[in-house]
């Protein structure tokens, strides 16, 4: 006998989450509490379409999420300081990530450049950008598995380098 049952979108991304190992992946690599404010905001950007996160606060208070504490301006501020310096946790992420690829990987790699206003971002110089805005911009490398459909490493580098270096640089920091 089939029964239906009401199912919501966070039901939903609580499950994805779970059966594709991401949340796992995430909490072994952060503390807890970080872990769980991170699968939170990534929820809710998939849950509301990108959506700004000044919306959160009162979005989060009508969905269960992972972070039972209310994600405030200064949550997500600290969160993304802290984030962005925790390299080990980032590259730990993406080891647990490309531990679970198949036999004999075929991997691609995207170089792109991201033009950039602030001035926070060390890896930001002036270069070479399609837009041609004039604003200084910044060199994202990512590598996904072609196979598994999984992004498994990225890499900032400064806006003002070369293509062809980029690539070798990140294959030299991948080994």
């Amino acid at each position: 006998m089939a029964v239906r049952s009401h199912t919501k979108l966070t039901d939903i991304l609580k499950w994805a989450g779970w059966a594709s190992g991401i949340d796992s992946d995430i909490y072994g690599s952060f503390h807890t509490g970080d872990a769980a404010k991170i699968l939170s905001i990534a929820r809710y950007w998939v849950a509301t379409d990108g959506n700004t996160l000044p919306r959160i606060e009162s979005w989060q208070n009508m969905h269960n999420l992972p972070y039972p504490h209310d994600i405030s301006e200064d949550v997500y501020s600290d969160l993304f300081k802290l984030v962005g310096c925790n390299e080990d946790g980032v590259q730990r992420y993406f080891m647990c990530r490309a531990a679970m690829l198949a036999k004999n990987p075929v991997i691609a790699l995207d170089s792109t450049t991201i033009s950039t206003y602030s001035e926070n971002q060390i890896e930001a110089r002036q270069g070479f950008s399609k837009e041609k805005n004039g604003l200084d911009i910044i060199k994202l490398i990512t590598l996904y598995s072609v196979k598994d459909h999984e992004l498994i490493a990225f890499a900032k580098q400064s806006g003002n380098i070369p293509d062809v270096i980029s690539v070798e640089n990140t294959l030299a920091q991948m080994k």
